[in-house]
């Protein structure tokens, strides 16, 4: 099924509260803002559809309607530890929701090897419980709400209620686009030559990079380093340097109904059903990790691993202001794409009919 919504301009629609005062999330929250416009000025039984499920009780027997926009950061602030970045504690809803699904952490990334082409299923750094297979797992469980139990879809380790995996699917579109959710760099056990996982005999053989999560940013003095590490840069500092360039930094709405206006070219490339689009997203994504990792310069660095506790190793790199506008520049397109694809997702899911 091809979705067409390129040409829809979105000029409204982005009435909604305030944003949240919390750190690392407002790529999330764009995301779902241009989903929510696209929806309710276009496909409004969808968006009924949507928000009917979003809906939550509250004490008093009152009924709260919710967005895209405010629930899409839902999975990361049901992550344990992670307050200082969600600007609260966990909500009652958020910690039910990784209890039941303790694989949480992994559902939102995949590490494709840079010298594969594509995304591939078994390839090292690709798991069952992936971004990838997520996604198309939460497409084909949302199309079966209302059915009975037993006729549902079911993953090993992943328990939902049909709320929990809208949120789900509307934070996974997003992570799907960020480069380094996708695409890994690995080296051999020296922790200088990249290789590829599966020309080596598999992760057992290789020094892990964590999606750039160990390849530190030095500082270049006197300047502050822009992130601490390569893969938060891409999470955090690549969008809010996007909105500081078109000059609406701290206006999330605002920034948001801009990007909705003027869809990016090949966003609705789509040709295989709708459970196969994150596969091919994926696949669409990887040139865009190849060069985030290869306009740097990267060496190893003299930090331990935090995460292995053999063998690990670190790496350092620098980021110049040329490096920082270019990923500002990728980041707000892959923002574009993955708030109209999400749009596109669940009106596949939920067809715009009464």
């Amino acid at each position: 099924m091809r979705v067409k919504l390129a040409t829809l301009i979105i000029v409204g629609a982005f009435g909604l509260s305030a944003p949240a005062l919390a750190w690392d999330y407002p790529g999330h929250r764009i995301v779902g803002a241009i989903a929510d416009g696209v929806l309710q000025q276009h496909y409004p039984h969808t968006y009924k559809r949507v928000s009917d499920l979003l809906e939550i009780k509250r004490p008093g027997d009152l009924w709260q309607k919710r967005t895209l926009r405010e629930v899409a950061v839902f999975p990361d602030c049901a992550k344990k530890g992670n307050e200082a970045y969600c600007g609260r504690p966990s909500s009652e809803e958020e910690l039910s929701y990784a209890e039941h699904n303790p694989q949480n952490d992994k559902f939102h990334y995949t590490d494709v090897p840079l010298q594969q082409p594509k995304y591939q299923v078994g390839l090292a750094g690709t798991e069952d419980t992936d971004v990838v297979h997520m996604i198309g797992f939460l497409v084909e469980y949302l199309r079966t709400v209302g059915d009975a139990p037993p006729t549902r879809p079911q993953k090993k380790g992943v328990r939902l209620t049909d709320t929990e995996a809208i949120w789900l699917l509307a934070h996974l579109v997003g992570d799907i686009h960020q480069p380094l959710h996708v695409g890994a760099k690995y080296y051999d056990k020296t922790c200088v030559t990249s290789v590829d996982p599966n020309t080596v005999g598999g992760l057992a053989n290789v020094a892990q990079t964590v999606g750039g999560n160990l390849i530190y940013i030095a500082p270049k003095a006197p300047i502050v380093p822009p992130a601490g590490n390569l893969h938060l840069f891409w999470d955090s500092t690549t969008v809010l340097r996007a909105m500081k360039m078109s000059g609406q930094l701290g206006n999330e709405q605002e920034y948001a109904k801009a990007l909705a206006g003027s869809p990016p070219t090949g966003w609705d490339n789509m040709t295989d059903p709708a459970e196969k689009w994150a596969e091919q997203w994926a696949t669409e994504i990887m040139p865009r990790a190849t060069e985030a990792h290869d306009r740097l310069t990267i060496t190893k660095g003299p930090k331990p691993s935090p995460f292995f506790a053999t063998g690990g190793c670190t790496w350092e790199t620098t980021v110049d202001d040329g490096y920082q506008d270019w990923a500002a520049k990728v980041a707000e397109e892959q923002v574009k794409k993955a708030g109209f694809r999400l749009a596109a997702l669940l009106v596949a899911i939920f067809p715009n009919k009464p």
